[in-house]
């Protein structure tokens, strides 16, 4: 556990990135630790009522009790810290403006940048220039957890508050060295087909304990030797196939 009241600096101003797709519930227990005025970040947007998986932004002091919750009892992927000289609004819209981002084939796709298993890592793979782009307005972004230690991405450059003006998504392509990197990293890849999993197949992703689930999707990158872009289809085809075995379908 990292004394993280002690890092979060008084000339900062300090949000929280909640993750609702999360099973750890972090709103829930973002309000049941003094937690207030968490906002949606994609109102406004065309996915102003998916409520129920949009990501949340809120204030919190550097001496919030949410910050005991983050150290001692998270899960993985609960979201992110941000600190910022931005105002709440600027933040928000920031990140709002990142609801999609381009790849390089020409799609674009939503980003996760409310799931710090995977907004770091692009994050810290990108250069200085590709940095200042991604984090806008904002300081550093923090993943705290109660599994691991402390990590953090600076931007080198943040833009001003009376610099920025909020773009319409999708605005930022993620660089093919940032995609090199992380199909290179095989955590992010089993972190990715967790989430595919909970999103396309929530009932074969419930019917493992998470640390089982795990192991077996670590086996199976390991082994994996098809088409990268058949990973989701063939792990969830396996899953399938074990659930069978196990008279559970």
């Amino acid at each position: 556990m990292c004394d993280l009241k002690q890092q979060l600096t008084a000339d900062l101003n300090w949000y929280v990135i909640l993750n609702e797709t999360s099973d750890g519930q972090p709103q829930r227990w973002f309000y049941l630790n003094g937690g207030s005025d968490a906002q949606g970040i994609w109102l406004g947007t065309p996915y102003a009522e998916w409520r129920e998986v949009m990501p949340n932004i809120a204030q919190i002091s550097p001496e919030h009790p949410f910050l005991d919750w983050m150290t001692d009892e998270s899960c993985a992927d609960w979201g992110i810290l941000v600190g910022a000289e931005a105002d709440f609004a600027t933040v928000q819209a920031h990140f709002r403006s990142l609801t999609h981002v381009w790849l390089p084939t020409g799609e674009h796709v939503f980003f996760r940048f409310y799931d710090p298993r995977f907004a770091l890592d692009v994050a810290s793979l990108c250069d200085d220039e590709q940095r200042i782009a991604l984090m806008g307005p904002t300081q550093c972004w923090l993943r705290v957890t109660a599994q691991e230690a402390l990590t953090q991405v600076d931007n080198p450059a943040p833009i001003s508050q009376t610099n920025f003006q909020e773009r319409a998504f999708p605005w930022w392509t993620v660089p093919e060295a940032v995609l090199a990197g992380l199909s290179e990293d095989p955590s992010v890849l089993v972190n990715n087909l967790l989430q595919g999993l909970s999103e396309y197949q929530q009932a074969l992703y419930d019917a493992y304990p998470e640390p089982v689930l795990r192991q077996k999707t670590e086996r199976f990158v390991a082994r994996y030797q098809g088409e990268e872009d058949g990973y989701l289809a063939a792990f969830i085809e396996l899953i399938e196939q074990e659930q069978q075995r196990l008279g559970m379908l």
